[in-house]
């Protein structure tokens, strides 16, 4: 990867770490770009609404339902928000 493409996944990782906070209510969870849905007990279905949610509130669009069945990872939601951004 190039440096922007760095900054920005650093940048959205970021503002991401925010929202998983903010909707686990745990001002000292830490995620990683390899931070996966498995890995986080509390990341249920519900709590993937209200993190896809926030993102969308977040970032200024829209998940389609497909995006939001398949993501489940920190990654992925990573990749989604850059390809949205573009």
């Amino acid at each position: 990867m190039d440096g922007v493409a760095n900054t920005t996944q650093a940048s959205i990782l970021e503002r991401l770490q925010e929202i998983f906070r903010a909707e686990f209510d745990d001002d000292d969870l830490t995620i990683g770009i390899d931070t996966r849905q498995v890995d986080l007990k509390a990341w249920d279905s519900l709590a993937h609404i209200r993190i896809v949610s926030g993102i969308e509130s977040e970032f200024d669009f829209q998940f389609n339902l497909a995006e939001i069945e398949e993501i489940n990872s920190v990654r992925q939601f990573v990749d989604a928000i850059r390809e949205h951004m573009q």
